[in-house]
This record gives C-alpha cells, sequence and structure tokens, in this order.
C-alpha cells in the first residue's frame, strides 16, 4: 500500500507524526525486514505503517506488543485500523497483563534449544513506557531475539516523566509505573536516553548508531572494534533521494 493511501487511512489517529510515519516507512521498504517486532503499540498508527510498506514490498510479518488494559482507551485499537486498512494478515497482536518484557521471556524460552536461544527478529521498534527499568531490560532480551545486521529503534529519546501530562501519568501508574513514587531525578532524566547512551551504545554487539531529530535511537546489531555514531536532524538526503526515484520510477 503507497504511503499516500495509507497516511489517508490514518488520518487523525495519534500518536505517530507523519515526519516519522514516512521514515519508519522508507526503513521497511529499503532493508525488507522478514520478521519485525513492535513493543507498545497504542493505537496501532505506526503497525499500520510498517504494514503497509511490507504490503508494497510483498512480504514480511510484523508482532505487535501491548497492554490488555489498553484497549480501554485504545480508540481506534490496532484491531480497528488493521481490520479498516486490511492489513491484518501483516500483523499479529499479542497483549500482556504487565509488561512485554513478558512477552519476550516467552518467546526466548519458545526460541531456546539445548541452552541456547535460536534469534528470529531483523527489527525491533520499542515505544513503550519509557522506562530505564521495563525498556532496559526490553533491550537485553530483544538482543537475545534480533539477528545479525538487524535494527533495534527507540522512540522518544528526550521525553521525561516530569512531561506527563495528567491522563498520561495516571495511565502509567495503572501499568505499574509509579511516577508519583519517583525520585526528582528519575522524573526529570530521559529514561530512553539512558538506556541508549549506557546500555545499547555499550554493548559490543552493537556498532552503528544514529540519533536522528534527536528523538529516535537506531542501533545495527553488527560487531565492530569501533561504534559509529551519526547524528541527524532531517531525513537522510539519500533516502530522500531513492524515494524520488522510486516514484520518477513507478511513473516510467
Amino acid at each position: 500500500m503507497k504511503f499516500d493511501e495509507i497516511r489517508r487511512h490514518l488520518d487523525g489517529v495519534p500518536y505517530i507524526p507523519v515526519e516519522k510515519a514516512r521514515i519508519l516507512y522508507d526503513f521497511i521498504i529499503e532493508n525488507e525486514p522478514a520478521e519485525c517486532l513492535e513493543l507498545g503499540f497504542a493505537h496501532g498508527a505506526s503497525s499500520c505503517y510498517m504494514a503497509a510498506a511490507l504490503d508494497e514490498i510483498g512480504s514480511g510479518h510484523i508482532t505487535a506488543v501491548d497492554l490488555h488494559n489498553g484497549k480501554e482507551w485504545q480508540v481506534p485499537s490496532i484491531e480497528d485500523l488493521l481490520e479498516k486498512t486490511k492489513l491484518g494478515k501483516y500483523v499479529t497482536v499479542a497483549r500482556e497483563n504487565f509488561s512485554y518484557t513478558w512477552f519476550l521471556k516467552k518467546k526466548i524460552e519458545e526460541r531456546t534449544k539445548d541452552h541456547k536461544c535460536d534469534p528470529c527478529y531483523d527489527f525491533c521498534y520499542i515505544d513503550g513506557p519509557k522506562n530505564w527499568t521495563v525498556d532496559g531490560a526490553a533491550f537485553f532480551l530483544v538482543d537475545k531475539l534480533l539477528r545479525d545486521n538487524g535494527y533495534v529503534l527507540f522512540d522518544d529519546m528526550t521525553w521525561t516523566y516530569a512531561n506527563a501530562d495528567a491522563w498520561s501519568a495516571q495511565k502509567l501508574e495503572e501499568s505499574g509505573i509509579l511516577i508519583s513514587q519517583m525520585g526528582e531525578d528519575e522524573r526529570l532524566k530521559p529514561q530512553v536516553e539512558s538506556i541508549f547512551r549506557l546500555l545499547v551504545m555499550q554493548h559490543p554487539n552493537y556498532s552503528d548508531f544514529k540519533i536522528q531529530n534527536n528523538d529516535w535511537g537506531w542501533a545495527q546489531k553488527t560487531r565492530s572494534a569501533e561504534g559509529k555514531l551519526t547524528i541527524t536532524e532531517r531525513i537522510d538526503i539519500g533516502a530522500q533521494i531513492k524515494r524520488r526515484l522510486r516514484r520518477v520510477m513507478g511513473r516510467a
């Protein structure tokens, strides 16, 4: 499904901005991951953008994980959007009671034979509670499930719990993230950024890093003696050129 078409389907659905949706869509088109994992999908807009890209290339699958109680406020829900867009065949929705780390535990268990976990994902998008404990643990669990040369993407690098509005704070408390019990440093510190810089960038399995628009943190599972960090403010010029070429070729 073309980007403009899925964009029309998702008009007005939070939370992913169109510019970021375009980056995510193009990433899927250009890298063609066979198995994607999304941890934290909210209404499922990002899931649908990725599914539309998979539909465009004609293959691939997404496992999207969130909480059962999210259905109370996720209107429209991911299930509604997948039915509306007819993209359900590309997405398996999984819901857990407390945390997607339990889903990851079960997946590692499923993939383990003779005390070794067989990786199964090519791309993981982490966009959940933005919490050092939950998402820090999730990164190490995802690493066991991520194939070599696969990518992990963290959203909301600079978000802090001090910035949470009353509704978001209430929902986080209901899911076990107790902002009211955090110290001031925990509330003021961007916890995803700490995960990215202190855990991901120091992990020996990763060496290719990109911080995009001061909001997204990308890491590729490639081993190298020296890590490489790229900081970009906008969509890469190379990606823009590739997209324009595809449009020209499509009209030819």
